[in-house]
């Protein structure tokens, strides 16, 4: 029976399931959408993560312009990176270089790919202890560091007037040589000079 256009829906329901009529054809389902990427195409985001730093920069050698390469390295970050390495100071290790310089976690996440460590001579020991305050420590407590008494005093009497700034400036003001100094990395930090005259430690 030819199909005709004046058929009722249900007349033509009808005569479909008697088999007079033949079965209306379906659309096509649509395609599914393609979301992710071939199994052997990475994903961009992933591949840049994957790629090599352009660029590396070597620690204990490195110029003041190439530190200012380094995203967030200041003007002073440069000068006391040159200062220590112009005495003759070397980091063994990226975290205590991120430690002396107070870098925030997202700033050495930006640092570490590029920096190379090469120690040009013998290493020193690592240390193990909390960092000592040297602006504001008791005389007792800077004991730890092994340093002769005259030394000591030499550092008492020099805070007193100012307090430190940083190592380099410990370095200049105490006269101290480049292995005294890299004794001294990770070990010790620099706050607020406090007034008054240091007291020994509560127990």
């Amino acid at each position: 029976m030819p199909a005709s256009h004046w058929l009722d829906p249900l007349a033509r329901r009808v005569l479909q399931a008697t088999g007079q009529l033949p079965a209306t054809p379906r659309p096509p389902a649509p395609a599914a959408p393609v979301n992710q990427a071939p199994a052997n195409q990475a994903p961009m985001n992933q591949a840049r993560v994957n790629q090599a730093p352009a660029w590396s920069l070597d620690v204990n050698r490195a110029t003041a312009n190439e530190w200012r390469q380094l995203p967030g390295c200041s003007e002073d970050m440069a000068d006391l990176l040159v200062r220590l390495q112009q005495g003759g100071v070397q980091f063994s290790a990226a975290n205590d270089l991120f430690r002396l310089l107070e870098l925030p976690d997202s700033l050495a996440a930006l640092w570490d790919p590029h920096l190379i460590f090469h120690w040009y001579g013998d290493a020193p020991p690592q240390p193990l202890k909390a960092p000592i305050d040297l602006n504001s420590a008791a005389p007792i407590e800077l004991k730890s560091l092994g340093w002769p008494e005259d030394r000591l005093q030499r550092l008492l009497q020099a805070r007193r007037r100012q307090g430190f700034r940083n190592l380099a400036d410990l370095q200049e003001r105490l006269c101290l040589p480049a292995t005294a100094i890299e004794e001294l990395i990770g070990r010790v930090c620099f706050g607020e000079r406090r007034a008054g005259p240091s007291l020994p430690p509560r127990v």
